[in-house]
């Protein structure tokens, strides 16, 4: 076996089925190749898909309870027989070269990570009764740009109106099938780009692969080599909510040595569905774990986006200077540079509380301790006489003025 397809799902039978099927389309060797069901304690029909049989080899693993992404991905690659490993979302609809453009990267790469290139694309594959106002209002788009679009809504809801016939069913309705996947390119009209005002790929275009902040590009979706996954631990199971396992795992994969490839040819359609109301505050807790396991410049940066518009390059060179910075003077400006992860872990902490993120030197403790405070201020006054750090300056002031 050569390359190994880990999917874990949780109640996504409809949209898993279609995902499924467009594997089965890979020009990859199928013989080759393996698919790793975890089905997340679903209550679905998902335990249906215990006697699929693809052309692929298909193992179906079902856990007792919903344990999550993490652990779901990490019992599917104990069980994997490939050297090379690709995590999939059971959303994903993968187009026929997909399986076999991740692999080529790995027969001379042994510690890349290979990631897709561009910003995301949500298609609707089916109509759920718990779409909210945004997704019908992409569907009454694509209804009004494409004929094919407008003429499967009416097959499938008979004359009714869009908003009014999705509150009142019960189930998912399909707006594709099996046929529609067989044919890739086809299923343009039901898709819409995602509305990402800065993209990490886009945001640093060429330089990513070399850039300090590439793991932040990862998210989910992924091919790496087996071994590159055990010499890192495989994904936190301390992550049993929804979000940061990926960035989690990828950040421990850069510190590891690891390389990320981006790859423009890795095309693939996320099939939209509800958002459960909960995802942000479990986001929020995941994201404050992740800095807490992680106190480093380089995690809690992102920590910027929640009171600036958050500029990459800008990141990136703050990220160098602290390189740069930790070389020449290791362990010197330590208050200083404690200072800024402070205020910035304490950004997540107050946006977990819905509470206000000014005053930072005050909430995190720094301006009761005058002798500390003075130090502080002491080593930002002498790195900004060594001109070489101004983007950290930058940073430090942008926090207590804030």
């Amino acid at each position: 076996m050569d390359v190994s397809i880990i999917m874990p799902s949780f109640n996504r039978y409809s949209q898993l089925l279609l995902s499924l099927y467009a594997l089965e389309k890979q020009t990859f060797d199928l013989s080759k190749m393996e698919v790793i069901l975890i089905d997340d304690g679903s209550t679905d029909h998902t335990p249906h898909l215990k006697d699929y049989q693809p052309h692929y080899k298909f193992k179906y693993i079902r856990n007792s309870e919903n344990l999550g992404l993490a652990a779901s991905r990490n019992k599917g690659i104990k069980e994997a027989k490939g050297e090379i490993i690709i995590i999939l979302d059971s959303e994903m609809i993968i187009d026929p070269e997909y399986v076999k453009n991740n692999y080529r990267h790995h027969l001379k790469e042994e510690n890349t990570v290979v990631i897709g290139g561009g910003v995301g694309v949500k298609l609707y594959s089916h109509l759920f009764p718990e779409l909210n106002s945004s997704q019908i209002k992409d569907l009454k788009v694509l209804a009004k740009k494409s004929k094919k679009v407008r003429a499967r809504l009416k097959q499938v809801m008979k004359g009714e109106k869009l908003q009014p016939f999705t509150r009142k069913i019960n189930d998912p309705i399909p707006l594709l099938g099996k046929k529609d996947i067989a044919n890739f390119r086809s299923l343009a009209p039901y898709t819409v780009q995602k509305k990402l005002t800065k993209n990490i790929l886009k945001g640093l275009g060429d330089r990513l692969e070399t850039s300090p902040i590439a793991w932040m590009a990862c998210l989910g979706n992924i091919s790496l080599r087996r071994d590159l996954i055990i010499k890192t631990g495989g994904y936190d199971q301390n992550f049993t909510q929804w979000g940061e396992e990926d960035r989690e795992f990828a950040y421990r994969l850069y510190k590891a040595g690891a390389k990320f490839k981006v790859d423009p040819k890795l095309k693939r359609y996320h099939q939209e569905h509800p958002v459960s109301r909960n995802k942000k505050k479990k986001w929020w807790k995941n994201i404050v774990y992740f800095q807490q396991k992680h106190p480093t410049l380089d995690v809690c940066i992102r920590s910027l986006k929640f009171i600036k518009k958050f500029d990459y390059v800008f990141v990136e060179k703050i990220l160098n200077e602290n390189t740069l910075l930790l070389g020449e003077f290791p362990g010197k400006y330590t208050d200083f540079q404690d200072s800024i992860i402070s205020m910035l872990q304490e950004i997540i902490k107050l946006k977990a509380r819905k509470k206000s993120t000014k005053n930072l030197l005050v909430k995190t403790g720094i301006e009761a301790d005058n002798i500390r405070m003075e130090r502080i201020m002491l080593q930002r006054s002498e790195l900004e006489s060594l001109k070489n750090y101004s983007h950290l300056i930058e940073l430090f002031d942008l926090l207590v003025a804030h």
